[in-house]
């Protein structure tokens, strides 16, 4: 059988295999939506690229869920490794380039942590500081309680190896809320601390986080429902309690469920976070973007007074996974619908400033750009927004029936107006990374000239030590 590093050095010549599934040996033909909307349109030089698998476990799961910009071109990305289905997942970083792994990096170009990763898909994010640090949050289990959940911040130096000066021996671990039970039967462990977004500047190292409401419900006994919360921690790893309140700013939509997702600075040393709320009464899913001062408190620039922007723009669900800046505007991705049960790709578009919303975005009505990456009906979630050259905006995440068990990752990208970008095919690309799993794209970043984007091939909806999710990625040129 030949290894996930022979698969990876040769992957971008020979095409994508995999060590646990059976591959198609190309991805799908790109999705036309409107077949008469490319007849007076140029033809596109872009040629699709070809996915490749990222070793990183021999036998067990690993995925990767985000990734940024390496110097010369390269990335690094994190995500998880697991030496069986059963077992610890440690948080795994890798670097490579067009030509491979970067073998300056860890071994052989991988760091694989001792830090055991507790959390599912979207809850490992990578970014780079301004000295060429890397950090990384995720998910962990609380150290008290193994069954509650923890926020973790990892600093490696530019070689991989962990940063000596960064929290206790380059880990910082963040206890937002406790969980508490619920009253079902059994009982459940209910407002698990969760790590979605990460970003820092100057002022210093922002996590965006999902974790329990503060408080008592009306009726008495503890909030079940959870918060939108950003914590913000110094260069040394321990929590900036000069940030807010003791840290921590938390947007409480009373009694909702808050899905925190991505998080972003400005120069100015604002910050502008976003996800998505099912908030009780309204009968669907809202998307939700605030914007908070350098202080940590709502910015009374945004919208009303700082109110977040919080509103049912399709009938039934509207999603924000994250958002890519453009100058003075922000384009978001995600997914929802106005009627039916399957899902869109969705953007909107925003003023950084004030938060109005742009409904002229795309020339689509209200101002929701949506489209069907499968061109045929079937469930679609988008993950993730990079901003490309140009007001360009890169969207990942996948396609097919469902969630399981044939999902295929994808990536597309909308030109400055909205639109799907013709210089990218017909600006949709649909990846069959394995045989009827759950496929994935989430990450994605730019480092020079070069894009790359990352996920995993989906193992079975029951997974084994030799069927399971394996990290996969692409790499092409700014078009």
């Amino acid at each position: 059988m030949r290894s996930k590093l022979a698969c990876f050095t040769l992957a971008l010549a020979l095409g994508a295999c995999g060590d646990n599934n059976t591959l198609e040996p190309t991805p799908d033909a790109p999705v036309v939506l409107d077949p008469d909307a490319s007849i007076d349109a140029p033809p596109s030089s872009f040629v699709a690229p070809t996915p490749f698998a990222i070793p990183l476990s021999a036998a067990g799961p690993d995925q990767l869920q985000s990734a940024t910009a390496a110097p010369d071109g390269k990335f690094y990305a994190a995500g998880f490794a697991g030496a069986a289905v059963t077992g610890p997942r440690f948080v795994t970083v890798v670097k490579y380039g067009m030509t491979g792994l970067d073998a300056t990096f860890g071994t052989g170009g991988v760091v694989t942590t001792a830090v055991d990763f507790r959390g599912g898909a979207d809850e490992v994010d990578i970014t780079t500081q301004a000295d060429g640090k890397l950090l990384v949050s995720a998910t962990v289990a609380n150290g008290a309680n193994p069954a509650d959940r923890d926020v973790a911040v990892i600093r490696l130096l530019a070689n991989g190896t962990l940063d000596p000066t960064f929290g206790t021996a380059g880990v910082a671990t963040i206890n937002l809320n406790d969980a508490v039970l619920n009253t079902a039967t059994p009982p459940v462990l209910t407002g698990l601390d969760g790590a979605r977004g990460l970003t820092v500047d100057t002022n210093g190292i922002y996590v965006h986080a999902g974790s329990r409401a503060l408080g008592t419900v009306a009726g008495g006994g503890p909030r079940l429902d959870t918060d939108f919360t950003v914590v913000r921690l110094t260069d040394l790893g321990v929590v900036d309690t000069t940030f807010a309140t003791n840290g921590q700013f938390r947007l409480d939509i009373q009694e909702s469920g808050a899905n925190a997702r991505g998080i972003k600075t400005l120069p100015d040393g604002t910050i502008i976070a976003g996800g998505y709320a099912n908030s009780s009464g309204l009968g669907t899913t809202q998307a939700v973007l605030y914007k908070l001062t350098p202080a940590g408190v709502l910015d009374p620039a945004w919208l009303t007074a700082g109110n977040p922007f919080h509103e049912t723009v399709l009938t039934i669900q509207t999603e924000v996974y994250n958002f890519a800046i453009h100058g003075t505007h922000l384009v978001t991705a995600g997914y929802g619908r106005d009627t039916g049960t399957t899902n869109d790709y969705v953007s909107l578009r925003f003023e950084v400033a004030t938060g109005v919303r742009d409904l002229a975005w795309g020339g689509a009505a209200n101002g929701a750009v949506f489209f069907d990456p499968s061109g045929t009906m079937l469930g679609s979630n988008c993950r993730n927004a990079i901003a490309l050259p140009d007001g360009k905006t890169l969207m990942t995440g996948s396609t097919g029936p469902a969630n399981l068990p044939a999902q295929d990752a994808v990536f597309a990208v909308l030109d400055a107006s909205g639109a799907l970008d013709t210089k990218y095919g017909d600006g949709i690309h649909v990846y069959p990374l394995g045989a009827n799993g759950n496929d994935q794209f989430w990450g994605g970043a730019v480092s020079g000239n070069n894009v790359t984007v990352v996920g995993y091939q989906g193992g079975l909806a029951t997974q084994t030590d030799l069927v399971n999710d394996d990290a996969y990625g692409v790499v092409f040129e700014i078009q």
